[in-house]
């Protein structure tokens, strides 16, 4: 398994990781987050957005480092740089048909629609956008009625569905920053558990499980933490 096809068995929004070596090399090269970022995938002011919100989602505590300290944020710009297909003949996959057949620029297009939308709301640009105000985009979207959540993925399901018969066909605003805001979520979670620095020091790491035990105590089976493998 390539290191494009291992990473594409993530999907867009980390609904279900595996964590392969190959996706660890990935996760181990961003893992000492400097001070500055440079992305490769999204512009300088959509980076400060990333890094911002990703800092949002799990931020630091006293105990444990957040998601922007163990370098979540220059993953998923490298996830979106390295693995999306540019074109059609990047996705052989049949799982994957009913996405569009340019995945980077839909990625592009959403983060685009993004910036609009931010730009609109607080009358400045994305660049100088403050955590509280990224938070209040997260709030929006993330933090919606169920129904209107529902109605969102209602839209981008129908939408998908429409590409197949139209290439030209289009996605509403609230459904692009939907999508957007909630790939980027699965991402940082994804991506700050399988981390070295929490998967080994933080949760449950166990790299070579033993026997099932049923009846044990606690203390023995991680004092009740995830395991991160």
């Amino acid at each position: 398994m390539d290191r494009r096809q291992a990473l594409r068995n993530i999907g867009w929004g980390a609904g279900a990781l595996v964590a392969t070596p190959t996706i660890i090399s990935i996760l181990q090269s961003c893992k000492e987050a400097g001070p500055t970022f440079t992305p490769a995938f999204v512009t300088m002011a959509q980076g400060h957005a990333l890094r911002s919100m990703v800092d949002l989602i799990i931020p630091n505590d006293e105990q444990i480092p957040g998601a922007v300290a163990v370098g979540v944020h220059e993953f998923i710009d490298a996830y979106w740089n390295e693995v999306l297909a540019k074109n059609p003949d990047d996705k052989a996959d049949p799982f994957y048909k009913s996405w569009p057949t340019q995945e980077q620029q839909f990625v592009k297009d959403a983060f685009a629609n993004f910036e609009t939308s931010f730009k609109t709301t607080f009358n400045k640009e994305l660049a100088d956008g403050t955590s509280e105000e990224f938070d209040q985009m997260l709030a929006k979207y993330l933090k919606a009625p169920k129904e209107q959540q529902d109605t969102y993925q209602k839209n981008l399901g129908e939408y998908l569905g429409a590409l197949e018969k139209d290439p030209n066909a289009s996605l509403d605003s609230d459904t692009q920053n939907f999508y957007l805001l909630s790939s980027i979520r699965g991402l940082t979670v994804w991506g700050w558990k399988t981390s070295e620095e929490i998967g080994e020091n933080v949760l449950w790491y166990d790299p070579v499980p033993g026997q099932q035990k049923g009846c044990i105590p606690l203390s023995e089976a991680g004092n009740g933490r995830d395991m991160s493998l």
